[in-house]
C-alpha cells in the first residue's frame, strides 16, 4: 500500500491480521467498559452494606428479635459478599484477558507493520527487476544494430548476471 491507498492485489494475510487486529481491539475496549461499570456497581453496594452494618450496630431494641434479624441480616450479607468475591475474580480474569488481547493487538500491529514492509521491498525490488529488464532489453537491441553477434552480448549480459548472483549467495 502506497500512501494509505489499497489494492485489489493487496496482500490477503494483511486483510486478516486487520481483522483480528479489530475485532481484538473492540473485545479488549468492551471487556474493559464492562469492567467500569461494574467495579462502580461494587463500590455503591459496598457503601450501602457499610450503611446497613452501622444502622444494624445502632439497633438493640430487642435483643431476641434483634439477634433474629441481625443473623438474617448477616446471612444476606455473607451470600452477597460471596457473590461480589465470585463476581471480582471473575472481573479479575476478564481484565487480564483484556490485557492479553490488547497485548495481542500489539503483536498484530507489529505483524501488519512487518508485512507492510516486506511488501514495500517487494515492490521496490520489481521495480528494479523491471529496469534491470527493460535496460537488457536495450541493450540486446543495441548490440544487434552494432554488427556484434546476439550469441555474445546474451553470453556477456549472463556471465555477468551470474556473477552477481554468485556474490549474492555468498
Amino acid at each position: 500500500m502506497v500512501g494509505g491507498a489499497s489494492s485489489s492485489r493487496e496482500d490477503p494475510g494483511r486483510s486478516i491480521l486487520e481483522g483480528q487486529l479489530a475485532a481484538a481491539t473492540a473485545r479488549a475496549e468492551d471487556a474493559l467498559a464492562q469492567l467500569r461499570e461494574r467495579e462502580q456497581e461494587l463500590r455503591t453496594a459496598l457503601a450501602q452494606t457499610t450503611t446497613l452494618e452501622a444502622e444494624m450496630a445502632e439497633l438493640r431494641l430487642r435483643p431476641e428479635a434483634a439477634e433474629v434479624a441481625q443473623w438474617r441480616q448477616e446471612a444476606e450479607a455473607a451470600a452477597r459478599w460471596q457473590q461480589e468475591a465470585a463476581e471480582a475474580t471473575r472481573w479479575r480474569q476478564e481484565a487480564e484477558e483484556a490485557a492479553r488481547l490488547r497485548a495481542e493487538a500489539g503483536d498484530l500491529l507489529t505483524q501488519l507493520g512487518e508485512e507492510r514492509h516486506r511488501g514495500d521491498m517487494l515492490r521496490s525490488e520489481m521495480r528494479g527487476l523491471e529496469r534491470a529488464l527493460a535496460l537488457v532489453g536495450r541493450n540486446r537491441s543495441a548490440t544487434s544494430r552494432s554488427g556484434i553477434p546476439s550469441g555474445s552480448a546474451g553470453h556477456y549480459l549472463t556471465g555477468s548476471s551470474g556473477w552477481r548472483r554468485n556474490e549474492e549467495e555468498e
